[in-house]
């Protein structure tokens, strides 16, 4: 998670759905967490705790979480949550 200098481990084969494992990291980091279509659907409000799910796939390249079906979910370089506000969509 940015700005959390400390990585952690989970077990993505746990999950199984994203919603599961979006509620979990949720609850890790206390924080809302968008993924998927929710990108086009909320607004953050100013001073709101909020991140985007996303995950860096094996070109370096980072991928909103939700963007496959959880069933064919590619195998993933790293998961990052990343502040809101370093999307320039909001």
């Amino acid at each position: 998670m940015e700005g959390i200098p400390i990585g952690r481990k989970l077990n993505i084969l746990a999950h199984g759905s994203y919603h599961e494992l979006v509620k979990r990291l949720e609850n890790m980091f206390d924080t809302t967490i968008l993924w998927g279509t929710e990108m086009d659907e909320v607004v953050v409000q100013p001073g709101e705790r909020c991140h985007v799910f996303t995950y860096e796939d094996d070109g370096g390249d980072l991928v909103m979480i939700g963007d496959v079906p959880w069933d064919l979910f590619p195998p993933v370089k790293r998961l990052k949550i990343t502040r809101v506000d370093t999307f320039t969509t909001f």
